[in-house]
């Protein structure tokens, strides 16, 4: 099987072009083990839209399959251009996700692209648009029906945490 490894912000994906019909989620799981796999945050699929310049699909390292992802959104822009797989046309690029169309654009330096930026839509702040073991496998409960300064206990020290959906869900904790 043929895939390009790359990385964006400190993320590493393996990056499969393939529009064939497989257990994704399996194949995520075994390959971006990091211990008997290949190692990665997670497996991105590139393939042909008839939406959009290029397709892509993410499976995070769990096997579960995000909407979008913005660090795997600017290694598959990336890897379309420089495969050939997509023109970005005056720097510009679309990327159909499950979340909807995304838009990315290619800064260049000298000829050669430095920075890729994409718009990731409007962040989800509902608790049903962030997705959590409600349950968890210890019979406590979770409740996060308040999605803003979410108080969670480590070590004697309290954090207050922000929910937000870009697509894969996001814990933020403002740290001073």
């Amino acid at each position: 099987m043929n895939f390009t490894k790359m990385q964006g912000a400190g993320n590493d994906f393996i990056v499969i072009e393939s529009n064939e019909d497989r257990d994704w989620s399996r194949l995520a799981k075994v390959i971006c083990n990091r211990h008997f796999g290949v190692g990665g945050d997670g497996l991105l699929l590139v393939s042909p839209s008839d939406k959009a310049d290029v397709r892509m699909r993410e499976f995070n390292l769990d096997g579960s399959e995000a909407e979008a992802c913005g660090n795997g959104l600017r290694c598959v822009v990336k890897y379309a251009v420089h495969s050939g797989f997509a023109e970005a046309d005056a720097g510009q690029i679309s990327v159909e996700t499950i979340a909807g169309i995304r838009q990315a654009k290619l800064y260049k330096t000298e000829g050669k692209e430095t920075r890729i930026q994409v718009s990731m839509g409007k962040p989800k702040f509902e608790a049903k648009d962030i997705p959590v073991i409600i349950e968890p496998s210890d019979g406590r409960g979770v409740d996060i029906t308040s999605v803003i300064d979410y108080s969670l206990v480590i070590e004697n020290r309290e954090l207050l945490l922000g929910f937000v959906s870009m697509g894969n869900p996001h814990a933020v904790c403002f740290w001073q």
